[in-house]
């Protein structure tokens, strides 16, 4: 089982994932396009995304190796989907292919309760519950699992681990 941390940009994503993976001491992977477009620079194409999807998963599988019984992932392919369609209008079909099969995941969607916060990597200051939707339909329609995060400071962090816990009692039942 793999849990991801998704939903729209400045939600604290990457945060959570790494309390999480630390706390419970579970491997974890933090969101690859941020390493790599701080790496290589903030430009990107179609094709750059495409690639950037190609090693996301690479990086991911050993982050967290195969197997590994559970991890924790900062974002998955749903957002490279998400992210194409919104810049470029189409979703290249090996992500489609792909996010069909990771059909381990479930998420906790963190909702865009927390202010924006100003990065050169972030696009979307304005449309962040547009966003929050898009993610949700997504996961809704192909039937995965999730739980929603909400709150701010210490109370996100409560909210995730029992979000977490009642995704984890569910794969058991």
């Amino acid at each position: 089982m793999r849990i991801v941390l998704t939903g729209a940009e400045s939600s604290a994503k990457s945060t959570l994932t790494r309390q999480l993976g630390e706390a419970l001491e579970i491997p974890f992977a933090l969101e690859f396009a941020r390493l790599y477009l701080e790496a290589y620079g903030p430009e990107y194409d179609y094709e750059r995304l495409r690639e950037m999807a190609r090693l996301h998963r690479d990086y991911q599988r050993r982050q967290v190796p195969p197997a590994a019984s559970i991890g924790i992932f900062d974002t998955d392919l749903i957002n490279y989907k998400i992210w194409s369609e919104e810049v470029f209008g189409k979703c290249p079909g090996e992500i489609e292919t792909w996010i069909r099969e990771e059909a381990d995941h479930a998420y906790l969607l963190c909702e865009p309760d927390l202010p924006w916060e100003l990065d050169p990597l972030r696009e979307n200051p304005n449309d962040r519950d547009r966003l929050f939707e898009l993610h949700r339909a997504e996961i809704e329609q192909l039937g995965r699992r999730y739980e929603i995060v909400r709150g701010t400071g210490d109370a996100r962090l409560v909210c995730a681990q029992a979000a977490l816990k009642r995704l984890l009692n569910a794969r058991h039942a």
